[in-house]
């Protein structure tokens, strides 16, 4: 879908990067919210069982660090450089580290509401370094400035990602059952 998908006629093929960037960015954000819902389920449940929100978190942290790069990359090619100033970059960065320990000591320990606090933890820390996030070179709202063309696209990719989002979750939790 996203080789089908138009160019700008600023950013060219880079806009396909872009999209790429933004789809694994939209269902991040998405896993990591479910993440912070089964967390709040899970200390109501006296006998919780924590696959789910295991597979939860490893699909957000593969799925968010796969934007972290891919973002990297359109950096490089969109603006000739990473900028380490550039809010949005330390924001990935810092979600990427912090997810990837939460998950280890999750999928270590064996205190349930522990592990339901950290999932809570985790799912409102990043919302909250994405919503404090300045920006000095990313744009307020690439896709919505865009032509109906290229937001459609974008939509239609970000729901793919979604759905591949829910089938790795599931897949994941089979294979660790």
């Amino acid at each position: 879908m996203v080789i089908l998908s138009p160019e700008d006629r600023e950013l060219g093929s880079i806009l396909k990067l872009i999209y790429l960037h933004g789809a694994f960015i939209t269902a991040g954000l998405s896993l990591f919210t479910a993440a912070g819902i089964v967390s709040i389920i899970s200390l109501f449940r006296s006998r919780m069982k924590f696959k789910m929100l295991f597979a939860i978190e490893k699909t957000a942290v593969i799925f968010w660090v796969a934007a972290t790069i891919i973002g990297d990359v359109t950096s490089v090619f969109a603006w000739g450089g990473i900028n380490p100033g550039e809010p949005r970059f330390a924001a990935t960065i810092i979600i990427s580290l912090l997810s990837v320990g939460v998950y280890f000591i999750s999928t270590s320990i064996e205190d349930p509401k522990l592990i339901s606090l950290l999932g809570i933890g985790l799912s409102m820390a990043v919302w909250a370094i994405m919503g404090s996030a300045g920006k000095i070179l990313h744009p307020d709202d690439p896709f919505g400035a865009s032509e109906p063309s290229i937001r459609t696209f974008f939509f239609l990719i970000s729901l793919a990602f979604l759905a591949a989002s829910v089938l790795t979750v599931r897949w994941i939790k089979k294979m660790e059952t």
